[in-house]
């Protein structure tokens, strides 16, 4: 009896592993990932969209939609402040050509106008100058000139009109800035610097962040969320920006602020595309010399992007519902995105700089807690058969181009 009980036991056994086997043996690898989320951006501060979302759905006023984001902060009037020294980020080791329609430039080391200026550096702080007919010259030489920078200018006063104002030229297109023009020694090569009033460089940043055409939307109570797009602007510029040392107080793209002059002309064309626009002009006047400040006095940098997604992220700021997200006319509010074993397996390849072999999926997520789904991930964990890796949200992020660090599968 007690053999016979134990043979059942043995087939049972074996009846129970070949069962395993064979489930194990039915499991596929996955074959893509899909992935739902929210946002677009960090997340920090205001959401571009909530802010219409606020201003149109809800009939908040820029004020109120500045106080619902930047929590601890109230607005404040600021004296004109100095001119802003934007480093033009593309600028990296090119000679800087300046031109100008009205012939007025002046340019350090020469003593009278000209249409057009070259300056290239030779050595550390050391730069060679030109003076030219126009962005394809001809050039004659100038000279030589021994500092850490060289400013190009305008002898006449700019106001709007864009005959008057320097002409970047670069390739294909000519650029059109207000203020001067500057070859600067930085990062061991050449750069390009626009040195402009905070004011001036606003009417250019504003409808670069947010789309001139919200001040119409709502009767018009969409220029509400402009009105606080031109105050958040000016306040994050002047609350001091260190990364560039003593040559630059901001850059012209999104580590920054966008910003991109008064317009632009493609090379051949005699049409100017403007950047700047009455309706985020106004919304700049109406809040000139306004900025946000910390109850100790401190100009706040105040941080936004283009959808919270429905929470913010806390930080310098308390995170917030932000229910404005939601307005009808937000595609980044919800998204989904599928990912290929392929595209995964290659783009984690290349980050460790070996082959994970076979990816098996994600799991481990740890979450902020704040909103949908739990909330931004703050961890995951990519399951790989030569071994796992753990991530930050946003480094899954950046790995994917994911619009934000909040979404789940």
């Amino acid at each position: 009896m007690a053999s016979r009980t134990l043979l059942i036991r043995v087939v049972a056994g074996l009846l129970a592993l070949v069962s395993v086997i064979a489930l194990t043996g039915c499991e596929t690898t996955p074959s893509s990932a899909t992935l739902r989320g929210h946002g677009f951006g960090h997340g920090r501060g205001m959401g571009q969209w909530g802010a219409l979302g606020y201003a149109v759905d809800h009939g908040w006023s820029g004020t109120r939609i500045l106080d619902h984001y930047y929590g601890g902060t109230t607005t404040a009037t600021v004296t004109p402040a100095e001119d802003q020294r934007a480093y033009l980020v593309a600028s990296k080791g090119r000679e800087l050509i300046v031109t100008q329609t009205a012939s007025a430039l002046r340019v350090d080391g020469y003593g009278a106008d000209v249409a057009a200026v070259r300056v290239a550096r030779l050595s550390s702080n050391r730069f060679r100058i030109w003076r030219g007919a126009g962005c394809a010259g001809p050039w004659s030489l100038v000279g030589d000139r021994s500092a850490g920078e060289v400013e190009v200018r305008s002898s006449i006063a700019q106001g709007d009109n864009p005959a008057t104002m320097l002409q970047h030229c670069v390739s294909g297109a000519t650029r059109y800035y207000r203020g001067s023009l500057r070859a600067v020694e930085a990062l061991g090569t050449i750069v390009t610097v626009n040195q402009v009033p905070i004011e001036s460089m606003l009417r250019s940043i504003v409808p670069k962040e947010m789309s001139p055409s919200w001040a119409d939307v709502g009767g018009g109570r969409g220029a509400n969320a402009l009105r606080a797009q031109a105050l958040a602007a000016r306040s994050y510029a002047l609350s001091g920006d260190t990364r560039w040392g003593s040559w630059a107080t901001t850059c012209d793209n999104t580590m920054c602020q966008s910003y991109q002059g008064y317009g632009t002309r493609a090379s051949g064309s005699s049409t100017i595309v403007k950047v700047e626009d009455p309706r985020t002009d106004r919304a700049v006047l109406e809040t000139a010399h306004q900025v946000r400040r910390h109850g100790n006095g401190r100009i706040a940098r105040t941080e936004f992007s283009t959808s919270s997604g429905g929470w913010t992220l806390g930080g310098e700021f308390p995170a917030v519902r932000d229910d404005g997200d939601a307005y009808a006319g937000n595609a980044h509010h919800s998204w989904t995105v599928t990912l290929t074993r392929e595209r995964i397996e290659a783009a984690f390849d290349a980050r460790q700089g070996r082959d994970m072999g076979t990816w098996t999926g994600f799991d481990g997520y740890v979450r902020d807690g704040q909103g949908d789904l739990g909330g931004r991930v703050t961890t995951v964990r990519a399951r790989f058969t030569g071994g796992d890796v753990t991530l930050t949200g946003d480094q899954m992020r950046f790995l994917f181009g994911l619009k934000s660090s909040w979404f789940a599968p």
